[in-house]
């Protein structure tokens, strides 16, 4: 178990449908955490190829040459790498949350709330499983961008005392006309749920023309605005400390009043 996780937030200027030079600029965002001893760093959605939803010809294979590189950096730099990505699995495109950790394992996490308003339905497949990934002692729950609107799908349990999810981590594009919603979203869950929020956007213009400010933050479980980052491209470094969770949730016990429910 470790008590402190160090954190990068690469709040990238993707680059649009150019898998090869995103991968570049991942690798020196990677070369800048391990200077701060960092154990996790996390990447916007679709960190390779921008929000290209109607280009599926660029998604990548779970086998290709780019998830190797991942992989390999992973285990290389001794720190995990996460973000979201296009990826083509029996001729079906899932928008996909990779979790690579130093040691080769490689959690996923396929996003369950297509984002209809850009057509993403049409070109992508929808998740089905809400995944948590253990990792230092930390449960993390991935989602992806638009998944952050829906809180029964977001929402914590409890069950013998035990939350199922310490940290939630959202990787997105969203827009700066939106931006709003991004901030007070991300605050919200972190309250409703006692739990650290992650949120990593991304910054500059998409080959669509849309425009994207950034505003990556990190969250404690009360709502306090630990970071929020500006709307340039940047490295944030963040902690998120595991005994301060614990104290949090035993003096707001909150959770013994939550309401049970089911997905379905």
């Amino acid at each position: 178990m470790k008590n402190i996780i160090s954190w990068a937030l690469y709040q990238a200027d993707t680059i649009w449908l150019d898998p090869d030079a995103n991968s570049r600029k991942i690798e020196l965002a990677i070369q800048r955490s391990i200077k701060s001893d960092i154990d996790i760093l996390v990447c916007p959605e679709v960190c390779t190829t921008a929000y290209a939803t109607k280009n599926p010809e660029y998604a990548q294979s779970m086998h290709s040459p780019m998830i190797n590189k991942l992989k390999f950096l992973a285990n290389n730099y001794d720190i995990a790498i996460c973000g979201s990505f296009m990826i083509n699995e029996n001729d079906k495109i899932y928008n996909r949350f990779l979790f690579f950790t130093p040691d080769g394992v490689i959690y996923k996490y396929d996003k369950a709330h297509l984002f209809s308003l850009a057509e993403e339905n049409i070109y992508f497949t929808k998740g089905k499983e809400i995944v948590t990934i253990p990792y230092l002692g930390w449960n993390i729950r991935p989602y992806i961008c638009y998944d952050i609107r829906f809180p029964v799908f977001n929402r914590n349990r409890i069950n013998n005392n035990s939350f199922d999810y310490d940290v939630l981590v959202y990787v997105s594009n969203w827009p700066t006309k939106r931006y709003n919603h991004w901030k007070h979203l991300l605050i919200a869950r972190a309250i409703e749920n006692q739990a650290y929020v992650i949120g990593v956007n991304r910054v500059g213009t998409d080959g669509n023309g849309f425009e994207y400010m950034g505003g990556t933050m990190c969250i404690d479980p009360v709502g306090n605005v630990i970071l929020e980052g500006t709307q340039d491209e940047n490295v944030y470094f963040v902690k998120t400390n595991y005994d301060n969770l614990v104290k949090i949730r035993q003096k707001l016990p909150f959770s013994k009043d939550w309401d049970d429910f089911d997905i379905k």
